[in-house]
């Protein structure tokens, strides 16, 4: 019943934004603006303008998972950067990325979760119901030029399952890998942009 009450307030169209000056203002009382899905992107690109500022030309910035590579780790040497395998149980690399003057982020479910019933649930609500999300889609990694997209993009594509995750990221180009996780361990899905890089 709780949930129920505070859906209507959920989503953008609940807001009203403006570029100039920039601001955004609530339409309905009760509304609250949550931006925890890509504070660690906004915090690492804050980071790596400041290490730009002062003359640092070659860095790598983590926080929490979500990175930013400046150009190169040594000439010819790109930064390489691990993403995990999404399991519960273990820690382990799925694949290895070379990044230069890019950021990734990655959103799962395999970390942040919460135990009911003898079932685990994301961390991630599905804003069309209020619940846990309840599909396959393990993990999404997204490569952009900086990290507060590649957070953002990460944690919708993580809300919207496969399905639909898969269809935004060939829509709207984005570079994601996306693990599903199936009776038998994996599988994955590289978007074209991701695949032609």
């Amino acid at each position: 019943a709780e949930v129920a009450a505070v859906l209507p307030l959920v989503g953008h169209h609940n807001l009203e934004s403006r570029r100039e000056p920039p601001a955004l203002r609530k339409q309905v009382p009760g509304l609250q603006v949550d931006l925890s899905s890509i504070a660690k992107g906004w915090a690492v690109d804050e980071i790596s303008a400041l290490l730009r500022r002062h003359g640092v030309t070659r860095s790598l910035v983590e926080i929490g998972g979500e990175v930013y590579a400046s150009r190169d780790k040594a000439p010819g040497r790109p930064w390489r950067v691990a993403i995990e395998r999404p399991s519960y149980a273990s820690r382990a690399v799925q694949h290895v990325v070379a990044l230069e003057d890019r950021a990734m982020a990655t959103s799962g479910d395999y970390r942040n979760f919460f135990p009911a019933g003898g079932r685990r649930y994301s961390h991630t609500i599905d804003p069309r119901t209020g619940q846990a999300m309840q599909h396959g889609l393990a993990s999404v990694t997204v490569i952009a030029q900086n990290c507060t997209d590649a957070d953002a993009w990460a944690t919708a594509l993580m809300a919207l399952g496969e399905g639909r995750a898969r269809l935004t990221a060939e829509r709207e180009g984005l570079m994601a890998l996306l693990i599903v996780r199936t009776d038998d361990g994996f599988r994955e899905f590289v978007s074209p942009r991701l695949a032609d890089s």
